[in-house]
C-alpha cells in the first residue's frame, strides 16, 4: 500500500499586538478576529509602556491600538510606537471624538485607522492584510531602489539628472566614463562646461533649457562635438523633463549614447549603398538592353504564304502576344516558312524567369533557325533540338529545362503535323464546324520537356486544317492564374472562354482571353510570363491553282 501523504504545515498565525484599555473593545476585536478564517494569535496590553517593551522583544507582526491610553494619549501614541517598530505596521483604533487624529497618523505613517464599533469580521481582517501587505511593498521598493540604482551603473547608456540651472545632482557610471571622471563626487554640483569644449557645452545647456522651459522632450538628437585629440565624437541623446509630485519642472533627466562607431558604420554603409544604387543602374540598363535583344530576337514581321503576297492575302495568317512578368522572360516562338506553301511554328517556355531563361530562349532561337531543314518532321525537329539543348545545358551546374511545341501547316493541303515535348496542348478553332478542340497525342504520352532526357524521341501527330480554322497555341501563363477563391483559371476554363468567341477574329479573340484572364486573377495580373500564338489558314492554295488551272 502507498504510504499516506504528509499533512502540508499549517501556515503560522499573523501575531498581532492589540493596545486597548477598554476591556470591552478589547473583547469585541477577539471576538471577531476569532470568527475569521484566517489564523490570528493575539497578545492584548493596556498601556503604551507595555506595548513598548513587547513589540521592543520582537515576533510581532502588527500593532492594532487606541491612541487614548492611560498613560499616552493622541499623535504621542503613534510616534513612540513607530518609534519602537519601525518596520512593523500600525493600524490605529479610533473613537469618533478622536478620528482627526486617527486621519493624521495614517498621513504620518500608519497603515490604516478603524473606527471602533464600526468594524466587523470582514473589514477588520482586510485592514490587517492591507497593512501586511502595504508594509512588504515598501520594503520590497525599498529593495528595488537599491537595484534600480545598481542596475543603472551596469547601463552601457549614460544616465543623469540636472536641476534647472544645469547642475548635476546624479549620474550612473557610464556618464562617468563618458566625461572623464572617476567618481560621482567629481561630478554633482558641476555643468557641461567643466566637461565639455565651450562650443559643445553651449549647445547642450541650449537643449536643457528648452526643455525646461516648454515641458517637450527631446528624442535621439544626434550631436557631434570634436575631441581634444582632434576626433570627432557623436551622441544620441534625450532629454526628458522632471517633475516633483506637484507637477513642476525642477530638472531634466538625460540618457545619452556613444554612437560613435555606428556614425561610422553609416557613412561606410552610405559609400556602400551609393555603388550599390550605381551598380542597380548599370544592372537596369544591362536589363533593359536584354529586354531589347529579347524583343529583337521575336518575329517583328510574319512571312507570306505564298512570299509574293502581301500580309493581308497570305494564305497563312499570324496574330500573337508576348507578355513577360520582368523586363526579359523565359517565353519564346518564331515562325519558320519552310516554302512558299509551308510554316513550322515553335513555342517554348524555359523554366523559371528572368536573365538565366532568357539565356535560354536566346539558345533555342539557333538551335531552331539551324535545325530549320528538319521543320517539316516536327518530332524529328524536336527530337535534335533535344540533343542539341543537352549539350548545352550539361555544362552548367544548374539544371534547366523548356517545355516546347512545334507545329507544321501546309496551306496547300491543309495538312497538319505537330509534336509535342511536355508542354500545354494547343487548341483548334474549327469555325465551320462551330467547336474546339484540343490537338491531341491520340493516345500516345506527350514527349518529355526538352533539356531532361538524352536519346528522347518525340513523336509526330497529324490533323488536317480548313480555311478559317485557328490554331491557337500557348504557355501556361495564360491559364495558371488563381483567383480570389483560390481556384485556378485552369485550361477546361480557357476552352470555354474560346468557345464563347468561336466566331470572332482571331486577334479580337486573343485580346478577349488575356482581358478575361487578368480579369480573373485576385492581383489583377499574370504570375508568369505569357505567350499566345494565334495560327490561322485563311484560304487553300492547292484549291487556287486547281480552279485556275480548270479554267
Amino acid at each position: 500500500m502507498a504510504e499516506p501523504e504528509e499533512n502540508p504545515p499549517a501556515e503560522a498565525p499573523v501575531r498581532i499586538l492589540l493596545v486597548e484599555d477598554n476591556t470591552g473593545d478589547a473583547r469585541l476585536f477577539q471576538e471577531l478576529l476569532a470568527d475569521a478564517r484566517a489564523a490570528f494569535a493575539i497578545d492584548h496590553v493596556r498601556k503604551l509602556a507595555e506595548a513598548v517593551e513587547r513589540v521592543t522583544q520582537g515576533g510581532i507582526d502588527i500593532v492594532m491600538s487606541d491612541l487614548s491610553l492611560p498613560d499616552s494619549q493622541g499623535m504621542e501614541t503613534f510616534e513612540k510606537l513607530h518609534e519602537a517598530a519601525p518596520n512593523v505596521p500600525v493600524i490605529v483604533l479610533s473613537g469618533l471624538d478622536d478620528e482627526a487624529v486617527a486621519v493624521e497618523t495614517v498621513r504620518r505613517g500608519a497603515q490604516d485607522y478603524l473606527v471602533k464599533g464600526r468594524a466587523d469580521t470582514h473589514s477588520l481582517v482586510r485592514s490587517i492584510r492591507y497593512a501586511l501587505n502595504r508594509m512588504a511593498g515598501e520594503r520590497k521598493l525599498a529593495e528595488e531602489r537599491n537595484l534600480l540604482r545598481s542596475v543603472i551603473n551596469n547601463l552601457l547608456d549614460s544616465i543623469y539628472v540636472k536641476d534647472v540651472r544645469g547642475v548635476y545632482r546624479l549620474d550612473n557610471l557610464a556618464h562617468m566614463r563618458t566625461i572623464g571622471a572617476n567618481r560621482v563626487e567629481e561630478v554633482v554640483g558641476k555643468t557641461v562646461f567643466d566637461f565639455f569644449p565651450y562650443d559643445a557645452a553651449v549647445r547642450f545647456q541650449a537643449d536643457d533649457q528648452s526643455v525646461i522651459r516648454t515641458g517637450k522632450a527631446i528624442v535621439n538628437r544626434r550631436e557631434a562635438f570634436s575631441q581634444p585629440d582632434g576626433g570627432k565624437k557623436w551622441l544620441s541623446t534625450t532629454k526628458v523633463p522632471l517633475r516633483n509630485s506637484e507637477g513642476e519642472i525642477i530638472g531634466i533627466v538625460g540618457i545619452g549614447r556613444d554612437i560613435t562607431e555606428r556614425k561610422r558604420a553609416e557613412e561606410q554603409l552610405a559609400l556602400y549603398n551609393e555603388e550599390l544604387r550605381e551598380k542597380n543602374m548599370q544592372l537596369e540598363d544591362d536589363l533593359d538592353m536584354a529586354s531589347e535583344v529579347q524583343q529583337a530576337f521575336l518575329p517583328q514581321q510574319f512571312p507570306s504564304f505564298p512570299k509574293e503576297a502581301s500580309p493581308a492575302d497570305s494564305a497563312i495568317g499570324f496574330c500573337t502576344r508576348y507578355l513577360p512578368t520582368g523586363a526579359v522572360g523565359g517565353d519564346f516562338f518564331h515562325v519558320l516558312p519552310l516554302s512558299g506553301t509551308e510554316a513550322g511554328v515553335f513555342i517554348c517556355d524555359v523554366m523559371g524567369h528572368g536573365v538565366r531563361a532568357a539565356l535560354v530562349t536566346a539558345i533555342q532561337r539557333a538551335l531552331v533557325e539551324e535545325l530549320a531543314g528538319l521543320g517539316r518532321q516536327p518530332g524529328e525537329f524536336l527530337t535534335h533540338i533535344n540533343e542539341a539543348l543537352l549539350s548545352i545545358l550539361r555544362r552548367i551546374r544548374t539544371p534547366m529545362f523548356a517545355s516546347a511545341f512545334y507545329l507544321y501547316l501546309n496551306a496547300e493541303t491543309g495538312e497538319v503535323r505537330y509534336a509535342n515535348a511536355g508542354h500545354p496542348k494547343p487548341l483548334h478553332l474549327r469555325r465551320s464546324e462551330n467547336r474546339v478542340e484540343v490537338l491531341a497525342s491520340h493516345g500516345a504520352r506527350p514527349g518529355s520537356a526538352l533539356g531532361v532526357f538524352e536519346h528522347a524521341v518525340y513523336n509526330t501527330f497529324e490533323g488536317k486544317a480548313k480555311p478559317g480554322d485557328l490554331l491557337l497555341m500557348f504557355t501556361d501563363g495564360i491559364f495558371e492564374v488563381e483567383g480570389p477563391n483560390g481556384d485556378y483559371f485552369d485550361q477546361q476554363r480557357l476552352i470555354a472562354a474560346v468557345e464563347r468567341r468561336l466566331q470572332a477574329p482571331s486577334e479580337e479573340l486573343i485580346e478577349a482571353l488575356l482581358t478575361e484572364t487578368r480579369d480573373y486573377s485576385v492581383k489583377h495580373q499574370f504570375g508568369d510570363d505569357v505567350c499566345l500564338v494565334g495560327v490561322e489558314l485563311r484560304r487553300l492554295l492547292g484549291v487556287e491553282k486547281n480552279g485556275s488551272g480548270a479554267a
